[in-house]
């Protein structure tokens, strides 16, 4: 017994060690010589307050606590990090723990047998600090190395209606705070390791008394406590050094950062911690994008752009998509299409704003996306354009012409089952789901605000999986994680209400659709399937609206290609997501255009 305890004892001492050396392998920056001048005592204990360069007493200041790890101290953790010379908007403290170990929450350590609260100590510290300083509300951060990034965990599962955001480096998370975590709303946090570490290690530690997660269940476990989407994005950064998992719900981010090779370590070669922790700080409130994505401005919102094919010379073609029958309409559709027209043109797919990556409004329409279209291809710089519109898109293509012809070289449209703007097509678009949402959506909003359609929304995307993947098949250009990171954002509460403000807001839209004649003064071309033939099959009842409205829809589609010295493609059998069925027909449809205007 004696023997085991000598070798337990040696192997603290071996950890408290290690975790000391690795801290202090620096950070690349300067250290402050007198690290104690600044030490502040408080109700028997102590923590070291680093102020910004450029501190005035008047000003508001972020406040960032960061804990050191098992056997170190503030002043070792300070001249380590340095977080305080990376940024002049936040006051950095650095606490001392009162035994050798934080009292983490894992019931297992001395400061626990001990009876340490060191959640009060933090709290005792935070009141301190904001009796002497302006701290700027709501703006309060920790960050913790190695046992105290698993305190940092603790004050996550505990602190969260104190904390803004958590980051952890080199800790997973013990079993136990696994298992009792409960924090009282979401948190965002990041964690940092290095996947050869061998103190805390990154794949988890099985051990009756001090059991760890894996890092990447302890972050799918905070990103299931903020019921975030389902799938994570996963990114490859710093020349393939580091590997990114990024979980969202769409307002807090739970990410982990695991470093090739990296040890049990704060900096890394590949890595600026102190600098990568701030940043994610400050970026709190953008979802990460997929790879080719970016958020481009339109007046005081965002809309998510997707480019491809940027090498190619010519005019760009904008891919603009509309709805299924469950009104979801974004550029998962284009998930297939796109990398095939990027092989021979520069290509952005564009989500209006409550769709994909876009930021929301209250205000959304077909009519207004008419007006964001120009203001985004002007921040590209993209002035000639070839459209290609899928659905009721139609509606933005067609107003962005009437609009804004003078300024853009529109080149050519290629418009999908366009919305037809013939009496008995309206009446069909105009009633029933579009009349009931333009009815009700004042107090279907706060409705879909508790999430009760939210499971629904869950399985028909589901549904709508199984039915893509009939649908392309075995084709090696799907970019099946883009399709499912796009129609996973449709589970979000603000994207389920804009969803429901564009349909409220369909009918106006086709009346402005309606009243304009139709194009005349530059190459159309239509694709025309019969998709409606599964409505009239489900709809008896209606079935003779319905097949007029087929006949209709059929006879304007040609009549507009005709007209325009386009081509009038009918395509049988075909699924409406002609993008994904038969994304060759609309490559072939293009090219012709391409061809008849000789275009590069």
């Amino acid at each position: 017994m004696k023997l085991q305890v000598i070798t337990q004892a040696l192997a603290v001492v071996l950890l408290v060690v290690q975790l000391c050396g690795c801290l202090s392998s620096g950070s690349g920056k300067t250290a402050n010589v007198e690290v104690n001048k600044d030490l502040i005592k408080i109700h028997g204990r102590s923590y070291l307050l680093k102020l910004p360069a450029n501190y005035q007493p008047q000003n508001s200041y972020k406040l960032l606590l960061a804990f050191h790890g098992s056997g170190g101290t503030a002043s070792s953790m300070q001249q380590a990090v340095l977080l305080e010379q990376y940024s002049d908007d936040y006051i950095v403290a650095y606490p001392n723990s009162k035994e050798v170990e934080w009292n983490e929450g894992c019931n297992c350590n001395i400061a626990h047998r001990k009876g340490v609260d060191d959640l009060a100590f933090v709290d005792q510290v935070i009141a301190d600090i904001q009796q002497k300083h302006q701290i700027t509300a709501g703006e309060i951060y920790a960050a913790g190395f190695s046992q105290g990034a698993l305190f940092t965990q603790n004050l996550a599962c505990n602190r969260s209606t104190v904390f803004k955001a958590f980051a952890t480096v080199a800790a997973p998370m013990s079993d136990q705070l696994s298992t009792s975590c409960a924090p009282e709303q979401p948190v965002s946090i990041m964690m940092v390791m290095g996947k050869d570490d061998e103190v805390l290690p990154y794949n988890g530690l099985s051990h009756a008394n001090f059991g760890l997660n894996s890092a990447t269940q302890a972050i799918k476990l905070f990103a299931s406590l903020n019921s975030s989407l389902p799938l994570a994005q996963q990114q490859t950064l710093a020349a393939e050094k580091v590997e990114l998992l990024s979980y969202s719900n769409g307002r807090q981010k739970a990410e982990l950062f695991s470093i090739k090779q990296g040890q049990h370590q704060w900096q890394f070669s590949s890595f600026d911690t102190s600098a990568e922790i701030l940043t994610f700080f400050s970026q709190l409130d953008s979802q990460r994008l997929p790879e080719k994505s970016s958020l481009v401005p339109a007046g005081d919102k965002k809309l998510h752009v997707r480019a491809m094919g940027e090498q190619h010379a010519g005019p760009a073609v904008v891919l603009l998509a509309g709805p299924n029958e469950n009104y979801h309409s974004d550029s998962a559709w284009f998930a297939l299409l796109q990398p095939l027209l990027a092989e021979k043109y520069r290509v952005y797919s564009i989500d209006r704003l409550g769709n994909g990556f876009s930021e929301s409004d209250d205000n959304l329409s077909y009519r207004r996306f008419a007006g964001d279209l120009a203001k985004v291809l002007q921040q590209l710089d993209e002035q000639q354009v070839v459209i290609v519109a899928m659905a009721s898109a139609s509606i933005s293509a067609r107003l962005f012409y009437q609009q804004q012809q003078q300024v853009f070289d529109i080149k050519a449209m290629l418009l999908i089952d366009p919305d037809v703007p013939t009496a008995n097509a309206l009446s069909v678009y105009q009633g029933y789901p579009a009349d009931w949402y333009l009815a009700n959506l004042e107090a279907l909003l706060p409705h879909l605000a508790t999430g009760a359609w939210t499971e629904r929304t869950r399985e028909k995307l589901q549904a709508e999986r199984n039915h893509a993947e009939q649908l392309v098949g075995d084709n090696p250009l799907m970019n099946w994680h883009y399709f499912d990171l796009i129609s996973q954002q449709r589970l979000l509460i603000n994207h389920q209400q804009s969803r429901a403000r564009e349909i409220a807001a369909y009918s106006a839209d086709l009346n402005a659709y309606a009243a304009l004649p139709m194009l005349t003064a530059l190459p159309v071309s239509v694709i025309d399937t019969d998709f409606e033939q599964a409505q009239i099959d489900a709809n008896p009842g209606n079935a003779e609206q319905l097949r007029l409205w087929q006949q209709e829809s059929n006879a304007w589609n040609q009549q507009q290609a005709e007209l325009a010295n386009g081509q009038y493609i009918p395509l049988n059998d075909s699924d409406h997501l002609v993008a994904l069925h038969q994304p060759e027909k609309i490559k072939v449809a293009l090219d012709w255009l391409f061809a008849q205007l000789q275009l590069p």
